[in-house]
């Protein structure tokens, strides 16, 4: 085990946070922490957003570096404007950070390999391999020789920086940086929680605690559902598996039966056309992909904190309220666009939803003349206030949206791709699927937007929402029953002065999400309709919904007390409505807790008992015990300087050990994973399929000399998988062409263009 690494990694995860506390507390100086508990998350931001632009001319450590000073000085500048700190804050953050990348590593040690099954860790192993190669951005793709990756890399590139400002191997480093990522996003949950816990009067530790619960442990209903139906007769537990649509196998068959896998693919799809892909942090992380949809959580709740900042912000404060809305919202939008494209919609519709919802109207940060003019049509009448409400709000994002594609502009107009949107899509979600999935977020969110109302609205409200329910389920889209009505009640409350706050504006974002997905979708090659739609913007829903259920249990009474008025009320000495109403609720929050924590229990002790060898951070430890024949050889590609082209077999079929010497090394290759259909198109890819193989098999020299020529080749590598898919497996004896290593597996060719077959 790399306990060196740990230590280093650990202390420069900390350190971070301390130096960009000052700047941190400067920029969020409206929370009620002053931003400690986002510190780390902004160190992160920070580095990521002055690496990428000083990486497109130059990017190894001095990037780093450069980065990090600016970080420093940046903190010194606010340190000398007397910026409040709270550093009993961070220390508590810095406690949250430690013990969940600690976790992780520990999880790690015990499931450390980058294999290719299961998930995208030959691409995202790939892609920081190539990063640390990397002379500038965009790097080189791996997997498409001589062109920049196609692909969003800005979580990859971070993480590139953290392993050279700390001198590791891109081997070690994918480990450590995944549980950097995982354990800031636990702290960012943490600290925006506990922010908007204490923001409404609550404990910000008890909100801060259930909001990173819910990213470091929760799961959705799957796994308790699951051992339910195992515990009750049989008769019962098929019924209970016909009413949430789970097959009564894994979990539900006995508690020896867990397997980690299914509790992420609970939304049936169709009759047979499989299901959605709904993964939740800890499956994630567990999973052990470092792949955008986990590393940009951490951004974007970066950017929900600058939201809440503004939201706090008073009407008189008008230079704060211009910052964070131009200059601090618009680069945490640019950052998610090249970190995790998808997410960057969600931050803006997030910003536009608090542009609208706020205390002070949007059109308060236009100049003043403009502002009175907007002030005149809103004192008209009620109408013409929400109408102009939201086109203010709505021009403030585009502009938001337009200042943040700027600040990323040569992402945009490089290595991004296009995508064209679907509407309609077939194989809407099921209701059962739906609640299984969301459960959980419901059970804390509709009592909390219904509390303070009578038991009569209370109760026509609910039947009106079970008719919705009905009536939409009846038509194909139940979720737009079952999320709709929450929606439109936290809209309403939002604007008639209910007693809520920012959590529900996170409420709204999230509800408006989740009915989206069933009529929008993004057309693209990751999968069928819109199941990548459904997968990319849950992990969103996941991360906005669990920081507003945080600041919802911010303020229920402590555990203990609760259990005893609950004990009081259920032997019919009860005291005051509001107080039982408390004691209930602490009491089923605990039991929703302990019910989703369940699949962590099983999935850490199912890793940690099931490996036999000692714990290490080497991804690259599993290659000699399971693929000893490629090892050494593998070992030799890596240990090349640059990014020289190699040529190997193409992997048109993925998620199978093929391409592995360029994906465990970042040393591209002509012709990698068929990934590469949906960045560049199919014809682009199998035109370099048919050279690749062209390569491999012709037996005219001219026809070789002049494909390598062309590809600028310089290693044709001849393993295992070469020698099965082509007869000719012997090159030495070209010209031009040598035997640069050889064992008894592999072969691998150098080839000097200057002798080649002319």
């Amino acid at each position: 085990m790399e306990y060196g690494l740990v230590v280093v990694w650990l202390g420069l995860f900390l350190a971070l946070g301390a130096v960009a506390l000052p700047a941190g507390s400067a920029v969020f100086a409206t929370l009620p922490d002053r931003g400690a508990g986002l510190a780390i998350p902004f160190a992160f931001a920070w580095l990521a957003f002055v690496g990428y632009w000083i990486g497109q001319a130059t990017f190894g450590p001095e990037t780093a570096i450069a980065a990090l000073v600016s970080l420093v000085v940046g903190s010194g500048l606010a340190m000398r404007h007397g910026v409040e700190v709270h550093w009993r804050r961070y220390r508590d953050a810095a406690l949250v950070f430690t013990l969940a990348f600690l976790l992780l590593v520990g999880i790690r040690a015990y499931d450390p390999a980058v294999h290719p099954v299961g998930g995208e860790k030959f691409l995202d192993f790939g892609l920081l391999a190539s990063l640390l190669r990397a002379g500038s951005l965009p790097p080189e793709d791996m997997w498409f020789a001589n062109e920049p990756v196609q692909y969003y890399y800005g979580g990859h590139m971070l993480a590139a920086m953290f392993a050279q400002l700390t001198d590791t191997a891109a081997k070690y480093a994918y480990n450590l940086a995944l549980a950097g990522y995982y354990a800031a996003f636990v702290t960012a949950a943490w600290g925006i929680g506990g922010a908007m816990g204490a923001g409404r009067g609550g404990s910000y530790g008890r909100g801060g605690a259930v909001a990173a619960f819910f990213v470091a442990l929760a799961s959705n209903l799957s796994p308790p559902i699951r051992l339910l139906v195992w515990a009750l007769p049989t008769t019962l537990g098929d019924r209970l598996a016909d009413l949430a649509s789970i097959d009564v196998k894994w979990l539900a068959t006995g508690p020896s039966n867990f397997h980690y896998w299914f509790a992420s693919r609970v939304m049936e799809r169709g009759a047979s056309d499989g299901t959605f892909i709904t993964e939740f942090p800890f499956f994630a992380f567990l999973n052990g992909d470092l792949h955008g949809h986990m590393m940009s959580p951490v951004f974007l709740l970066l950017g929900v904190g600058l939201a809440y900042a503004y939201w706090r912000t008073t009407e008189e404060d008008a230079f704060r309220r211009a910052g964070l809305v131009f200059l601090a919202i618009p680069p945490v939008v640019g950052l998610l666009l090249v970190v995790n494209t998808w997410s960057a919609p969600a931050l803006v519709g997030i910003t536009w939803l608090t542009l609208l919802f706020a205390p002070t109207p949007p059109w308060r940060l236009l100049p003043t003349r403009v502002a009175a003019r907007f002030d005149r049509v809103a004192d008209a009448g009620i109408l013409r206030q929400e109408s102009a409400r939201i086109a203010v709000a709505t021009v403030l994002a585009g502009v938001i949206a337009a200042l943040g594609a700027i600040s990323v502009a040569p992402f945009l107009l490089g290595p991004a791709t296009g995508r064209s949107i679907g509407l309609f899509p077939e194989s809407p979600s099921r209701l059962a699927g739906l609640l299984v999935v969301h459960g959980g977020f419901l059970a804390i969110t509709v009592p909390y937007l219904g509390r303070g109302h009578s038991r009569d609205r209370l109760a026509i409200v609910g039947l009106l929402a079970i008719a919705a329910i009905g009536v939409t389920s009846a038509l194909g889209v139940p979720a737009v029953g079952l999320f709709g009505p929450v929606l439109l009640g936290a809209w309403y409350l939002l604007r008639t002065g209910g007693d809520v706050n920012f959590e529900t504006v996170l409420v709204v974002g999230v509800m408006g999400l989740l009915v989206l997905v069933e009529f929008v979708y993004v057309i693209e090659q990751a999968g069928p309709g819109r199941l990548n739609t459904v997968f990319k913007v849950y992990a969103q829903v996941w991360a906005l919904w669990t920081v507003a259920v945080g600041a919802m249990t911010a303020g229920l009474p402590p555990i203990k007390p609760s259990v005893r008025r609950f004990g009081r009320t259920l032997r019919g000495r009860t005291g005051r409505d509001t107080e039982t109403a408390g004691s209930v609720a602490t009491v089923l929050l605990v039991v929703l807790l302990v019910s989703t924590s369940i699949y962590a229990g099983f999935a850490i002790a199912t890793t940690v008992g099931g490996q036999s060898g000692s714990p290490t951070l080497d991804a690259h430890a599993y290659i000699e015990a399971d693929h000893p024949h490629e090892a050494a050889a593998i070992e030799w590609v890596g240990d090349r300087s640059g990014q020289p082209t190699m040529v190997s077999a193409p992997g048109e079929s993925i998620y199978e050990w093929v391409n592995a010497p360029s994906s465990m090394t970042g040393v591209p290759t002509v012709a990698g994973w068929s990934h590469e259909i949906g960045y560049r198109g199919g014809e682009a890819y199998r035109s370099r399929v048919r050279d690749v193989d062209a390569i491999f098999e012709t037996s005219d020299q001219r026809t070789r000399a002049n494909l390598l020529d062309r590809y600028d080749v310089t290693y044709m590598y001849v393993g295992p998988v070469e020698r099965e898919r082509y007869e000719r497996h012997s090159y030495g004896d070209e010209p031009g062409i040598s035997v640069a290593y050889e064992d008894e597996w592999v072969t691998i060719y150098r080839v000097d263009e200057s002798e080649l077959t002319a």
